[in-house]
């Protein structure tokens, strides 16, 4: 088994700076003490907390300045979207501190019975976006399948509409991951370009093996990102997760990055 092979083991065992200023591409802005609430009511006290923070970064992005006909477009979506599409919506909630949670038993206006409301105020740091994505500035990616069966093999394509340099990451279902290119020893960064297609893995000499790392689970669902960046910036932390990978790209303007998201299931 090659070393690649052993890296994607390790990968899926666990298991997606230099910063681009772009001019006045983007603005910084703190926002303090922005809330969100949830209803406890046929959810779990766990799952309210997340419906409550993921509105309390919705407001953050309002106070912010992010216009209300994007924010129902975000509400709609959901986090996944919130986290994934800085570009789309022009900004996004880079770091928060959560300075007050608390459960409450409160009585609507006009009703009888009392609810219990799991509300969170957090302070964040929130970029805004100067500069829109560039729709020009695009990567193909083909080849991966929905599903693949535990010890197979992984490959695909991918073609830029420009030169640019590619970061390739994958994640678990706890967001937990690992950069998989570029590699320094295995597959070296460099520039792609324009119209060419690519191949991976691009050293033919070892494999992307997929691993199941629960055997006692039917499947697993893992996640890649491709980030394609036209500055040859690199992801230095020493771990990755989709939350550090998501706040170091939300840093670069979105005029000089595109990214794609591919889902795919290991099963036995």
């Amino acid at each position: 088994m090659t070393m690649k092979s052993k890296i994607l083991h390790i990968i899926f065992a666990v298991l997606f700076f230099h910063f681009i200023t772009g001019g006045n591409a983007q603005q910084n802005i703190q926002v303090k003490n922005a809330t969100g609430s949830c209803i406890i009511a046929n959810i779990s006290p766990e799952k309210a907390k997340e419906e409550a923070l993921f509105n309390a970064k919705v407001d953050a992005l309002r106070k912010a300045g992010i216009p209300e006909n994007v924010l129902a477009n975000v509400t709609k979506m959901g986090e996944f979207f919130l986290e994934t599409s800085t570009a789309e919506i022009g900004g996004g909630v880079i770091g928060y501190d959560i300075v007050d949670e608390d459960i409450k038993i409160v009585t609507p206006e006009g009703e009888r019975s009392k609810i219990l409301i799991v509300e969170i105020i957090i302070n964040a740091n929130v970029i805004k976006y100067d500069k829109e994505k560039d729709p020009s500035f695009q990567l193909q990616v083909q080849g991966i399948k929905k599903v693949y069966g535990n010890n197979e093999t992984l490959t695909f394509s991918v073609t830029p509409y420009q030169n640019g340099y590619l970061r390739i990451f994958f994640f678990d279902e706890d967001g937990l991951g690992e950069q998989i290119y570029p590699d320094k020893k295995l597959e070296p960064n460099e520039l792609f370009l324009h119209d060419e297609t690519i191949n991976f893995p691009k050293n033919d000499q070892y494999y992307y093996v997929l691993k199941l790392t629960d055997k006692t689970k039917p499947k697993e669902i893992n996640r890649m990102l491709f980030i394609f960046l036209k500055d040859n910036i690199h992801y230095t932390e020493n771990k990755a997760t989709m939350h550090s990978v998501l706040n170091w790209a939300a840093k670069i303007s979105p005029d000089r990055r595109t990214q794609e998201f591919r889902e795919f299931i290991i099963e036995l």
